[in-house]
């Protein structure tokens, strides 16, 4: 009788597990997890930026690569490449002086309160912290299926837009604007990849842009040590009005490479790299 008990426990456990919002609330938990931990790592960031002619052809692209250092309790960008090649001599002083610049102003402002620039990145986390959270609510999920991302077996789960979801923040009103799609690792609840797609125009008053129907975004994450994964690539294709005349087309594609962890007394320790991290993603 008790084994059959324990059984028809483990039984109700899993299927509770398969419930795909569930699924949702507990991959937000890891999520979670992982962008505080982050705040521990530098790592290096190349942006590419393809501008599209008529005929969805590129016209022009550029890239940018920078390093994520943490100064005095917070991250600072520091380009380090520009189009996949080193810095001029020239630029390269002119970066070294913004980044003594930089450490300079961060050192007095340390002096008079040694928490207020770690206060203003957490500021910039927690608004990332509630968008993230308003997305249970904001979509009916479904699973679809299962296939194994990165060598780890996940759940692919769709996400509809819910007609009767209220945002409670200003991020949160773009949510109804997308559909998507996540697998979401079995073993650990962690995002592995990541596909939405506008589905109506999304306003951002704040830039005066209005994003079309059919921009794209994606992105993928892979396990940089046990219990902790990082971001390797993300991929937007950006179809936009800017002051709601000019036309915009454009493909977006950022990598995540290098991740090193950072230590209080400023020694950065080696930590394996991502493999696959370094290299670009395809389009």
């Amino acid at each position: 009788m008790v084994r059959q008990a324990a059984l028809l426990l483990a039984v109700c456990a899993a299927a509770v597990a398969q419930e795909p919002r569930e699924i949702i609330l507990r991959s937000l938990g890891s999520y979670e997890r992982d962008l505080d931990a982050r705040k521990n790592y530098t790592f290096l960031v190349r942006n590419e930026q393809r501008r599209m002619d008529g005929e969805g052809r590129p016209k022009s692209v550029k890239s940018e690569t920078h390093e994520v250092l943490i100064l005095y309790g917070a991250s600072y960008r520091r380009l380090v490449a520009r189009n996949d090649q080193p810095l001029t001599p020239e630029e390269e002083r002119e970066e070294q002086r913004k980044l003594d610049k930089e450490l300079e102003r961060r050192k007095k402002a340390a002096a008079r309160d040694p928490a207020k620039l770690a206060r203003e990145d957490e500021r910039t986390l927690e608004e990332h912290r509630k968008l993230m959270r308003e997305i249970a609510d904001a979509y009916t999920f479904s699973i679809v299926g299962e296939e194994p991302v990165g060598g780890h077996p996940a759940w692919v789960i769709d996400a509809e837009p819910r007609p009767d979801f209220r945002p409670r923040t200003d991020r949160g009103r773009i949510l109804p604007g997308f559909r998507g799609r996540l697998w979401i690792t079995q073993e650990d609840y962690r995002w592995a990849k990541v596909e939405a797609e506008a589905i109506r125009t999304v306003s951002f008053g704040w830039i005066l842009a209005r994003l079309q129907p059919g921009s794209q975004i994606a992105f993928e994450q892979r396990r940089l040590e046990e219990e902790l994964w990082m971001p390797t690539s993300a991929r937007m294709r950006i179809l936009a009005r800017v002051a709601l005349v000019k036309k915009f087309d454009m493909e977006v594609e950022v990598t995540f490479s290098d991740y090193r962890k950072f230590q209080s007394d400023s020694r950065i320790v080696d930590v394996a790299p991502l493999g696959q991290a370094s290299g670009r993603a395809g389009p």
